[in-house]
């Protein structure tokens, strides 16, 4: 009787443990008050305390983030977060291999219970796993080349060249897409390194931090090169079953990686494992994640549904019923016609549409201002000087008109400016230099509007000559080519881009590298435009308007 009582006893026991397991570890988790909120029930976390082990997948080709040590043993920056992970869960860790390629089918059927796997967070991949937010990491992706490699500075001029690639890699098709790439596909990074060595091809397409630990440690790879800037930023996150969204599980692992944000912890394991490549999006995480709020509370706390707000998240990754307001107007649009607004809900998007916009008002105002000025200095310095010096000076103001603007901005910007920065290490400020170029050649089409009316006063008063007192007198014949060539003025000002000046064609351009959409922006550009020129177009007949009114009041 004794024995059966101590065995259902020992029972009872062995059933409340995981129980007893998972309050502790919910109420841990939570201790910092991220939300009263544990999320959906997880049949998974249930199962991990129950076993007593977490199986989380890793890789072992990417160092520092997870290789093979001379003992056989998996080490990196993500298994230290794996360990943490399961010693805060109180159970053992299994870490195991996986590779790019078969990382996500593992998970599915159930190998692993979690990836730590240098995992872009895409929405694609939302669409079969559930990433875990906030982000561990940042991700992006140049390329590796030989050191007898040519000299590429720039994505563009990578255009039909063939790359090698690991397969799984989420950068892999809109590299391709967008540089018109041609990828030799790779089962591990190991294989794409050989190849690149054999010359199979141009370079290595792959992760920036990963790419710069091979070059700075690997002796194999000592003098190769990855000269261009990272492209396709993107978070790493853990990754569990897509069946635990929003579950006690994706709620637990999200609110320590918030907690490990604040604490500055991931920014200590990139130190330990000499990672520099994603500290600056790590600092940013750590003010964003331990902003307060007046009563002290953190802004970015998980909502009723256990959502953490979109403020906090990657704006792609947010779906309308996780959000409100514009932004849940904008996604909903998305979702259900494909039309992707982000210039209206995005904030950031709708900044840089907004910056750009004001930028391109503010060019077409300083040149507007410039040409008028120069133009009538001009007209009055050539209409009261010799002969002689008036055709010079009439012909270094027709060498501005007849010659394209975009080339004089060329020659200016990074011909003199080179010159100048070489020499005396003053930078041109760009705004400056596309001000003189376009406020030059339209004073040109002024300067000779003005003189041609004046060659037409003549033929009636022939001792006219334009003067701050007479030049009034001009208008009546010369307002017409004036107000057209400020209009031209204004539909040339996105030339402004090619010197790296955010107007509105650079603000599109770069929304449209970063986001896509390349039709719809367009037409968004079309549309800005035709109501700018239009803007001043009106603003230019007012005043005429009121020139007319005038003109009439002092001939009554």
């Amino acid at each position: 009787m004794m024995k059966s009582k101590l065995k259902n006893m020992t029972l009872i026991i062995k059933f409340l443990i995981p129980f007893v397991c998972f309050n502790l570890l919910t109420a841990s988790c939570f201790a910092g008050k991220e939300s009263v909120t544990t999320g959906n029930k997880s049949l998974l976390l249930e199962k991990i305390l129950a076993d007593g082990v977490i199986r989380i997948g890793v890789k072992t080709d990417v160092s520092p983030y997870n290789s093979i040590n001379k003992l056989g043993e998996i080490v990196g920056l993500e298994s230290d977060i794996a360990q943490n992970i399961a010693e805060e869960m109180g159970v053992k860790l299994l870490k195991v291999p996986v590779t790019t390629e078969n990382r996500f089918q593992k998970l599915e059927i159930g190998d692993v219970d979690m990836l730590i796997a240098t995992i872009g967070d895409t929405k694609a991949r939302r669409q079969i796993a559930t990433g875990i937010e906030p982000g561990y990491s940042e991700t992006s992706v140049t390329v590796m080349f030989k050191p007898d490699a040519p000299n590429i500075t720039d994505w563009a001029q990578l255009r039909g060249k063939t790359l090698c690639a690991v397969q799984g890699s989420y950068f892999n098709r809109p590299m391709s897409e967008r540089y018109l790439l041609s990828l030799e596909i790779f089962k591990n990074v190991r294989d794409a390194q050989l190849a690149l060595i054999a010359g199979r091809c141009l370079g290595f397409l792959y992760t920036t931090g990963a790419v710069v630990k091979t070059i700075q440690t690997n002796p194999e790879f000592m003098g190769y090169k990855a000269p261009l800037a990272p492209a396709l930023k993107e978070p790493w996150a853990v990754y569990i079953p897509r069946s635990e969204k929003n579950s006690q599980l994706d709620h637990i692992v999200g609110n320590l990686i918030a907690k490990w944000h604040r604490s500055q912890y991931l920014l200590e394991l990139n130190e330990k494992w000499g990672v520099t490549i994603s500290n600056n999006w790590l600092k940013q995480a750590h003010l964003d994640w331990s902003e307060k709020d007046k009563k002290g509370q953190y802004l970015c706390s998980r909502n009723e549904q256990g959502y953490w707000p979109p403020e906090c998240r990657k704006t792609e990754l947010v779906n309308s019923e996780e959000s409100s307001g514009l932004l849940a107007l904008g996604i909903w649009v998305k979702e259900n016609s494909g039309l992707d607004l982000n210039f209206i809900y995005d904030d950031y998007s709708r900044f840089q549409l907004l910056k750009g916009i004001g930028y391109t008002m503010l060019l077409i105002a300083l040149c507007i201002i410039t040409s008028l000025f120069v133009g009538v200095l001009a007209a009055i310095f050539v209409e009261n000087t010799s002969k002689k010096i008036s055709s010079v000076f009439t012909a270094m103001m027709t060498l501005g008109r007849l010659n394209p603007p975009l080339l004089l901005m060329y020659l200016l910007f990074f011909g003199v400016g080179g010159w100048v920065v070489n020499t005396y290490n003053i930078q041109l400020s760009a705004m400056l230099v596309a001000t003189l170029v376009l406020g030059y050649y339209t004073s040109g089409l002024i300067l000779n509007a003005f003189v041609e009316a004046a060659d037409t006063i003549r033929k009636s008063k022939p001792d006219f000559r334009i003067n701050y007192s007479t030049i009034s007198e001009t208008l009546p014949y010369s307002r017409w080519p004036i107000k057209q060539s400020l209009i031209n003025l204004a539909k040339q000002s996105m030339i402004a881009s090619a010197i790296a000046i955010p107007e509105l064609l650079s603000a599109t351009n770069l929304l449209v590298a970063e986001k896509g959409n390349l039709f719809l922006m367009m037409t968004v550009l079309l549309i800005c435009f035709f109501f700018i020129v239009g803007f001043w177009t009106e603003f230019f007949n007012w005043f005429e308007n009121k020139f007319n009114e005038r003109q009439s009041v002092k001939h009554e």
